[in-house]
Formats: C-alpha cells, sequence, structure tokens
C-alpha cells in the first residue's frame, strides 16, 4: 500500500513506497481493521463512478467471503476520529530499517505539518519473506489490496468525511470504540449489487 516513491528532498535513497500524512496512515489502517467501513467505501466509490461497477463485487468478498468478523479490530475514537498510537509499533520496524519517517511542509521550528511515512527496500524483501514462510498473511495482502482500491486518489480528509458520514463513527465518544455498520452496509451492497444485475 502506499504510493511509489521518487527520488526527491527529503525522500529516503532507499524508499520504495510512501504514505503522505499521519491522517491518511491512520484512515488507511481503520479500512484494513473494519472491513464493513471498507466495503461501505467501496459501494460509494462505485456510486460515484470513481470505481467501476465490478468492483461492488469485491464489496462482497469483503463483507461476506473473508471472514470480516475474525479480521475487525475495532479502533477507539480520537479527538479527530480513529486513532491508533502509531509510536509503539512502527518503532520497531523503524529499529530494523525497515521504514523510515520523514517531517514535511515544516512551516516553523516548533510546527510540522506532517510526517511522510516510507517503507524501505529493506522492509519490502523482509516483508516478501514474511509472505513465504507464513501463507496466512495473505489475507493482509489481499485485505491491503483492497483498501488501497477502495482509497485510490482520495485524501486523509475525504476518507475522514466518509468515515465520519455514519452515526455509529460520529457520535462515539472519545476513547471509546467506534461501531460497526455492517447491517445497514450489507443491505446497501445488496440494492446496489441488485441495481447492477450483479446479484448472484
Amino acid at each position: 500500500m502506499g504510493d511509489r516513491c521518487e527520488a526527491g528532498e527529503g525522500v529516503p535513497e532507499s524508499a520504495v513506497r510512501v504514505i503522505n500524512a499521519e491522517r491518511k496512515l491512520q484512515k488507511l489502517d481503520f479500512l484494513v481493521r473494519n472491513p464493513d467501513y471498507l466495503a461501505n467505501v467501496i459501494i460509494s466509490g462505485c456510486e460515484e463512478g470513481r470505481l467501476p461497477r465490478e468492483r461492488l463485487l469485491d464489496a462482497r468478498a469483503v463483507l461476506e467471503e473473508r471472514e470480516p468478523a475474525l479480521h475487525t479490530y475495532r479502533m477507539l475514537r480520537g479527538r479527530h476520529g480513529a486513532f491508533e498510537q502509531l509510536n509503539n509499533a512502527l518503532s520497531v520496524l523503524r529499529h530494523l530499517e525497515l521504514i523510515a519517517i520523514r517531517r514535511s511542509g515544516r512551516t516553523s521550528d516548533e510546527y510540522v505539518r506532517r510526517r511522510d511515512y516510507y517503507l524501505l527496500e529493506a522492509g519490502a524483501a523482509q516483508a516478501e519473506r514474511m509472505r513465504a514462510a507464513e501463507p496466512l498473511l495473505a489475507w493482509y495482502d489481499q485485505q491491503t489490496a483492497y483498501v488501497a482500491m477502495a482509497a485510490q486518489g482520495m485524501s486523509g480528509g475525504q476518507l475522514k468525511a466518509l468515515q465520519y458520514g455514519h452515526d455509529e463513527y460520529a457520535d462515539t465518544p472519545e476513547r471509546q470504540l467506534i461501531g460497526g455498520i455492517t447491517t445497514r452496509v450489507r443491505e446497501r451492497l445488496a440494492a446496489a449489487l441488485a441495481r447492477e444485475g450483479l446479484a448472484a
């Protein structure tokens, strides 16, 4: 997941992928961990014409065929939406020089507009080794592929707006788990599949 990197100022020499800004990383992480919200983003993309209608079949796979109940990891609501403390999880990867984090868009000595997250060549190679050794990790490869497809061309702010469009998300108090939307998304998906002639 993430965008391909090109050499440039501030880009680590061995970087192969980048996710620009923590907000976007948080929103993508939320979609990986919440298949119901991911399926909803895919449906919205199809209805808006951002994604071809056949992608509704991917939404069905995410919601019905990939054991979503076993792969749902709800996130806490922070001040600005779904939030997970990244430092602990990423510190191991940084220490092993598998990823790099760079500050970008400095506006003063005290304030940094964003942090960019880079996957390095060593990290990509380690991921390949893990895939070969642990076939069960294929689930995460496919899930992140669905997320990348669903969120293509979208900013963190756009993803945030979609998530806040649900009362279960918007009305969750801070430091509480964000509720699911599975029942409503299943109904929405069934209607969209029938409308497009894709219902099984």
